[in-house]
């Protein structure tokens, strides 16, 4: 479906770039190589199918031909599965690696999509009827600010729905080349939202069943990589990636996790952690 965006656009308020005609953008600790690794194992991970799975089965109740907001789309993997799960949705996604949105265009060629600030989103006050974001707070210096953002766009009632890494003990090499300035502590993410106005409605962790293997991985590398500099930081973390892959124990795993929250079982721990907000007031 094709959607007007026109009333979402903020007077005043210009993205750096609306894709069709993008610049670069601002410089990030990423290169288009690490992009296209990344890119081809995020798509099918495991972890990260759940993720995207979880973040829109709590989106809530949407209106008719609701406006989505995915901040910090990236590639666009979880634009695609907004669109098989909202084909009346207006998407908008934002992200500042231009790389990243041009693979976005082609997956989702219907979708608006703006490289710009999530501190300075180039969008009109209430516009948007739920906003997910996978993976992006943590790159973001002044996160209350991006939290702010979110508040501001969201309609009263309007859901967002926000992953993060957790465990700040788990910061390691790789956090640090991808240039995470945290993995958040239990309710840490909660609490500011919370600060900005948001309404917390669910947080909880993701990714329980993989987290002893997951928490010992961090800990050897904290302990035998925490040096690592330059080239060679470069090269583990290529390394790293080229590794990762899909597993039928890890799809299980999630798929348990998935069944136990269902029936209300939430683990104190996991990989990642789901935070479900809402602007007060009554959704329209």
């Amino acid at each position: 479906m094709s959607v007007p965006f026109s009333h979402n656009l903020e007077p005043g308020r210009t993205s750096s770039s609306v894709i069709g005609g993008l610049t670069a953008g601002p410089k990030v600790n990423w290169s288009e190589d690490l992009e296209e690794l990344h890119e081809q194992s995020s798509r099918t991970h495991f972890i990260d199918v759940w993720t995207r799975r979880a973040i829109i089965a709590r989106l809530g109740a949407l209106p008719a031909e609701p406006t989505v907001l995915d901040l910090g789309c990236s590639s666009g993997h979880l634009l695609v599965d907004l669109r098989a799960a909202l084909p009346d949705a207006g998407l908008i996604g934002v992200d500042l690696v231009a790389s990243g949105l041009r693979k976005a265009r082609r997956q989702v060629p219907d979708a608006r999509l703006l490289l710009a600030d999530a501190c300075a989103l180039p969008l009109a006050s209430a516009s948007v009827d739920g906003a997910v974001s996978a993976n992006l707070l943590e790159h973001v210096p002044d996160d209350e600010r991006a939290l702010a953002e979110i508040f501001r766009v969201l309609r009263p009632g309007a859901r967002a729905v926000i992953v993060v890494p957790v465990g700040p003990g788990n910061y390691d090499y790789y956090d640090r080349f991808l240039g995470h300035e945290r993995r958040y502590a239990k309710g840490e993410l909660a609490g500011r939202a919370a600060a900005v106005g948001l309404q917390v409605l669910e947080d909880m962790y993701l990714g329980a069943p993989l987290y002893p293997a997951f928490w010992a991985t961090k800990q050897r590398n904290r302990r035998r990589h925490g040096a690592l500099e330059g080239r060679a930081l470069e090269a583990k973390v290529r390394a790293d990636i080229e590794r990762t892959g899909d597993s039928p124990l890890g799809r299980l795993a999630c798929r348990i996790e998935e069944r136990l929250l269902v029936f209300g079982v939430r683990l104190p721990f996991g990989i990642r952690g789901l935070t479900v907000l809402a602007r007060p007031g009554e959704h329209r």
